[in-house]
């Protein structure tokens, strides 16, 4: 795998779904060199099978998993996942990343 990032895959899941959607992440290693996960809140249509406390909040926990990768991985990766997890509360959307670097 390249070091030469492109892009962001960002992958908004139920945080139910978190530790499978990692343990799948961790086995694509071809496409995906490492992630951050950020913890969120989501309120609308796609949220689905709401608890009851977030029922009464309005919105839905979420996790944010963000991906630096090629490009011309994305498909790849999105297929795979898509196959595993039939999930329509699951998005993903793309970003450019301009720029990539370490401070070391």
């Amino acid at each position: 795998m390249s070091d030469r990032f492109d892009c962001q895959l960002t992958l908004a899941l139920p945080a139910v779904l978190e530790e499978e959607v990692l343990d799948a992440l961790r086995a694509q290693t071809q496409w995906v060199s490492g992630f951050t996960i950020l913890q969120g809140e989501g309120f609308g249509a796609g949220a689905q099978q709401l608890s009851a406390i977030e029922q009464v909040l309005g919105r839905a926990r979420r996790r944010l998993v963000q991906i630096l990768m090629r490009r011309e991985d994305v498909a790849p990766l999105c297929d795979v996942l898509a196959r595993q997890f039939q999930a329509p509360d699951m998005a993903w959307w793309v970003t450019p990343i301009i720029d990539f670097g370490r401070f070391a």
